[in-house]
């Protein structure tokens, strides 16, 4: 029993100091930071300078996640500067904004490793297709895309597969799995 007691004003002599001290440390350090972190259109900014308001934190609301969603997936590839693109044309066509950078994904690592020159991420033709640049590109894709497959009742990675990668269906549905993990990606951060 007087080991317990012990513990317990050790404790209560300990516990004003460390709650001091780690005060301390976070309003020195809130002082010091003076980030502005800016990505997809939201704006935080944190410090003692004229734009953060007395260290008030500032935001402007994100409308749309889907590009973020997007360039992340997107992330180190061709096709990253294109995220907002990708999803104008998604929203242009009707059609899932996660299909065009999916099957990008799926079919040349985001453009990374599209035939040279050819601006064709997505396997049109076995790659054969050139198109004349990456907007070019991505509208043509999110126009066929809804054309050939969404406007048939073609909606999902599995019901697509048969018609844009027949030989996918005799490799077990790789395809289809593959392009579902990309769309999962997109899911989540």
């Amino acid at each position: 029993m007087p080991k317990k007691l012990g513990l317990f004003f050790v404790w209560l002599l300990l516990s004003p100091i460390v709650l001091g001290s780690s005060a301390f440390l976070l309003l020195t350090n809130s002082v010091k930071i003076n980030k502005v972190i800016s990505e997809a259109g939201s704006i935080v900014a944190l410090g003692s300078d004229a734009d953060s308001l007395n260290g008030q934190v500032l935001g402007v609301q994100i409308a749309d996640l889907r590009p973020l969603l997007i360039s992340k997936t997107l992330k180190n590839t061709i096709l990253e500067p294109y995220s907002n693109y990708m999803v104008e044309i998604a929203d242009k066509y009707d059609i899932d904004y996660r299909l065009i950078p999916a099957i990008a994904m799926k079919e040349s690592g985001g453009g990374n490793k599209a035939p040279k020159n050819t601006f064709n991420a997505w396997g049109f033709e076995n790659g054969k297709t050139q198109f004349d640049s990456w907007e070019q590109a991505i509208d043509i894709v999110g126009k066929t895309l809804k054309v050939r497959y969404i406007a048939k009742g073609l909606i999902t990675p599995e019901q697509i597969m048969p018609v844009y990668a027949p030989p996918a269906i005799a490799a077990g549905g790789k395809w289809a799995q593959d392009v579902n993990y990309f769309f999962s990606k997109m899911e989540s951060f």
